[in-house]
């Protein structure tokens, strides 16, 4: 439904795929028990290049198979620029991740 004009009407529209990082937070125990695990990684929410308005959420990693926790959320920037990857994690489902613009190897804040 749109948030403006409350209408159920849709297209699908291609984006680029880029953006920027707007937020991002840190998440760590406790959590649901699936999670705990995999804890401490990032979280962040990308401001589409293509519409400001649209927002995606996501972790930033280094690549489609990235670890969760691989990038620490103290080397992320507000405003860095970001690319969707998708990390396929089953025959017919792929997951939207994030990674930094250009250099898949930067994982220690050196961005």
């Amino acid at each position: 439904m749109c948030p403006w004009c409350r209408s159920t009407d849709h297209t699908w529209v291609a984006l680029s795929g880029r953006g920027s990082v707007w937020s991002y937070v840190k998440v760590h125990p406790p959590l649901q028990a699936v999670f705990a695990e995999q804890a401490p990684y990032n979280v962040i929410v990308v401001q589409s290049d293509d519409d400001p308005t649209i927002r995606f959420v996501g972790n930033l990693v280094s690549g489609p198979d990235g670890a969760l926790g691989e990038i620490e959320a103290d080397n992320i920037d507000i405003g860095e620029p970001v690319e969707v990857v998708f990390q396929q994690v089953a025959a017919d489902v792929a997951l939207p991740r994030w990674k930094r613009t250009g250099d898949l190897s930067l994982t220690d804040g050196s961005h």
